[in-house]
């Protein structure tokens, strides 16, 4: 229990983050947002090697599901660092940046959420560890209320042209015309959807 806390309180740096690109500008609490990410690897990897209850499942489920888990970390190590202009999010305490709304933005205004809920679902499973399932529930509802503080009072401020794009993008879950500018903005030719 003690590691779900530890996951759940890592989600105050991410919003002393967000805090910093709006009150203080201050390029040194920059590093609060990898300071959460490093905790919560913390918290995942704690459960993964404590010896807390397993249940079994057929080792070939349990690799699938971790190869759904690993890609399902790439994709939202791929949507928060690398589809993102990297300085502009991370370093830079300019107060207003450009909202992107190609690729995974297209999609839906939070990508990383959906990867990180998958990412841990599988990892669940794969492990085997029910902790790993509360875990994953409980961070997945601390990074839903991040994301819904971030939309509704930082990116606002900080990125311009937000208020459109919260017009024309969905939050969390893609739909068919997100999935269509989706497809489009990576240069794909869709058909019927």
């Amino acid at each position: 229990m003690a590691y779900i806390l530890m996951g759940c309180l890592a989600f105050i740096f991410p919003l002393i983050f967000d805090i910093n690109k709006i009150r203080f500008l201050n390029k040194y609490l920059n590093i609060s947002f990898a300071i959460g990410i490093i905790i919560l690897a913390f918290s995942t990897l704690g459960i993964l090697i404590s010896d807390f209850e397993r249940f079994e499942i057929n080792n070939i489920f349990r690799l699938l599901a971790g190869l759904v888990s690993t890609v399902s970390l790439l994709l939202m190590i791929y949507a928060l660092f690398f589809a993102l202009p990297f300085s502009k999010t991370y370093t830079d305490v300019e107060k207003k940046n450009l909202v992107i709304d190609t690729g995974m933005y297209a999609l839906c205004r939070h990508p990383g959420v959906i990867w990180f809920a998958f990412f841990y679902l599988f990892l669940w499973i794969a492990s085997g560890k029910m902790m790993m399932l509360w875990a994953g529930i409980a961070w997945t509802i601390m990074d839903i209320v991040h994301v819904y503080i971030q939309d509704n009072w930082f990116f606002p401020h900080t990125l311009e042209g937000y208020n459109t794009y919260k017009s024309r993008v969905p939050f969390l879950i893609p739909n068919r015309v997100s999935t269509r500018r989706y497809l489009s903005s990576c240069g794909i030719k869709n058909r019927k959807i």
